[in-house]
C-alpha cells in the first residue's frame, strides 16, 4: 500500500495560492486605473467648449470632444448634462432599442450671410420690375422687386424670392486628440465647405471601447501591453521559485 505523504504538497499549494492572489490584485490595480482615467475623460469632455480652425482644404472645422462612457453611466449623469447633451442621449438610446451604436453626433448649424455683393441688376421699365441674380460658389440667387415705378402709386413695392441656394459639403470625423497626458481622449470635428454655414454647437458619444491603446497602439504601446498580460505570471513565478527554494532549503 502506497502511503501518500500530504505535506509534500503544501509548497505547491501555498504557491498556487499566492499566484492566484497576485493576479488577482493586479488585474484589481489595472480595472480601477483605467475606470478612473475614463472617469476623468468623461469629466473633460462634458465641459468641454468648440474650438475652430482652418483646415487645409482652407475650411472652418468645429472641434469638441466627445463623450465615451456607456449609455447607463451618462443616464446616472443626467443632471449634469446640457440641453444638447441630453437630446444626444435620448437619439442614442432610441437608436439602442435596434442596433448596437458605436458613434453618434448631434451638430447644429447656422446658415448666416453677414455681407453679400451686389450681383447683376435688371431693369424692367415697362413692368415696373428690377431683379437682382448672381450665381458664386457658396451662394446663387435671385430676387424680383415689383411695382416700383410712379404708375403704381397706391400699391407697396412687392420683393419676391424666386430661388436662394447655398450649396454646402459637410466632412464629419471621430480621432484621438494627441494628448497622452488626458489619456488620449476621442474628438470629434465637422468641416462646412460654404462659409455661411457656421457651425453653432456639436455634442457627439462614442462607445467606451474605442481606446487608442487597444484598437491601435503604438510600439510601446504593444511592448507594455505585453509585459502587463504577462505580470501575474512574472510575478507569480518569482515568488514561487522563491518559495520553494525556502522550503528546499
Amino acid at each position: 500500500m502506497v502511503t501518500i505523504n500530504w505535506k509534500m504538497f503544501i509548497p505547491y499549494v501555498v504557491i498556487l495560492l499566492l499566484c492566484v492572489a497576485i493576479a488577482i490584485l493586479y488585474y484589481r490595480g489595472n480595472n480601477l486605473k483605467d475606470k478612473y482615467e475614463a472617469e476623468a475623460k468623461l469629466k473633460i469632455a462634458l465641459l468641454d467648449t468648440i474650438h475652430t480652425y482652418k483646415n487645409t482644404h482652407n475650411e472652418l472645422v468645429s472641434e469638441k470632444l466627445t463623450l465615451q462612457a456607456s449609455v447607463k453611466e451618462l443616464t446616472k449623469m443626467n443632471n449634469y448634462l446640457t440641453a444638447s447633451q441630453k437630446d444626444l442621449l435620448d437619439r442614442v438610446k432610441e437608436i439602442e432599442k435596434t442596433n448596437t451604436i458605436i458613434a453618434a453626433a448631434l451638430i447644429k448649424t447656422n446658415v448666416k450671410i453677414d455681407s453679400l455683393r451686389q450681383g447683376k441688376i435688371t431693369v424692367d421699365t415697362t413692368g415696373g420690375k428690377i431683379n437682382i441674380s448672381d450665381s458664386l460658389p457658396e451662394i446663387q440667387y435671385s430676387f424680383d422687386i415689383f411695382k416700383v415705378k410712379p404708375k403704381f402709386p397706391d400699391q407697396k413695392p412687392i420683393f419676391q424670392i424666386n430661388y436662394l441656394s447655398l450649396p454646402n459639403t459637410q466632412f464629419v470625423e471621430f480621432h484621438w486628440k494627441d494628448n497622452r497626458k488626458e489619456g488620449f481622449p476621442v474628438a470629434f470635428s465637422v468641416a462646412n465647405s460654404n462659409k455661411f454655414f457656421k457651425t453653432s454647437n456639436i455634442d457627439s458619444y462614442v462607445i467606451p471601447e474605442i481606446i487608442k491603446e487597444t484598437v491601435k497602439p503604438n510600439f510601446w504601446q504593444k511592448t507594455w501591453k505585453g509585459i502587463k498580460s504577462a505580470g501575474p505570471y512574472i510575478i507569480g513565478g518569482v515568488v514561487g521559485a522563491g518559495t520553494v527554494f525556502l522550503i528546499m532549503k
